[in-house]
């Protein structure tokens, strides 16, 4: 008797430990908004390509703002690589104050399109971070990969499905933990408003491990891309 009586103890502490470690567990609904583009130089590759992607976010605790503007060159009609700097202030509502990150960022984008319609791409991003709450150097890698799919080239609407991974390889102290520590996935239709214009609105689950809470965040999210080229030479006259 005693010996069921000590396994239901024990039992009944394991449960009670998952619950309480799924109680600081949160769900956030949050709403982000975001511009990203790419200018070039030339229409043909090689060409030197100006980056740009600018977001706001917000959430039930706090605002975050990111504006990353980059450089880099356009090897080839399928693959790009750039690098640049993101400044990245979270304005907290308790502390009525923001701390301020600053990125040192490289990335490769590999894209191919078919026939039918189907576009995918994959981007991968290393960046050196650090923040004003310490002085650690955070090293994380990201991988993001894309598929659009427009079934109808005369119809400018399409679905977008995308999922990025974040590793972070070195622990901080200012907050950043080693290991796969956040993922987001995305789903929704987007809109193509000129050949150089897209905008694409739709449900992004985000997931933010921290250690001894997580964050569940269900955010709406609209993003509108810009991709600019020079206008194409007239043909020659007959």
């Amino acid at each position: 008797m005693r010996a069921w009586i000590t396994s239901g103890l024990l039992a009944l502490s394991v449960v009670s430990g998952v619950a309480s470690a799924r109680a600081q567990d949160r769900d956030d609904f949050q709403i982000w908004a975001a511009n990203l583009g790419t200018a070039s130089l030339s229409r043909e590759a090689p060409s030197f390509v100006f980056w740009w992607d600018v977001h706001a976010r917000r959430g039930d605790a706090n605002t975050v703002l990111l504006v990353r503007p980059g450089i880099g060159v356009k090897i080839t009609p399928w693959l790009s690589v750039h690098g640049g700097y993101a400044w990245v202030p979270v304005f907290s509502d308790a502390m009525g104050t923001a701390v301020h990150e600053h990125r040192i960022w490289e990335q490769a984008v590999l894209s191919h399109s078919f026939d039918f319609g189907l576009s995918l791409q994959s981007r991968t991003r290393f960046e050196q971070r650090f923040s004003e709450a310490g002085s650690d150097v955070g090293l994380r890698l990201r991988q993001f990969v894309r598929a659009n799919w427009q079934p109808d080239p005369d119809v400018p609407i399409g679905v977008a499905f995308w999922d990025e991974i974040f590793v972070a390889l070195t622990t901080s102290d200012w907050g950043q933990v080693g290991g796969m520590d956040q993922n987001r996935v995305f789903l929704g239709p987007f809109l193509k408003m000129a050949p150089w214009a897209r905008l694409e609105a739709g449900y992004l689950f985000v997931y933010l491990d921290r250690g001894t809470t997580d964050l569940y965040a269900h955010v709406l999210a609209v993003n509108l891309f810009v991709s600019w080229a020079p206008p194409a030479p007239p043909a020659p006259e007959l």
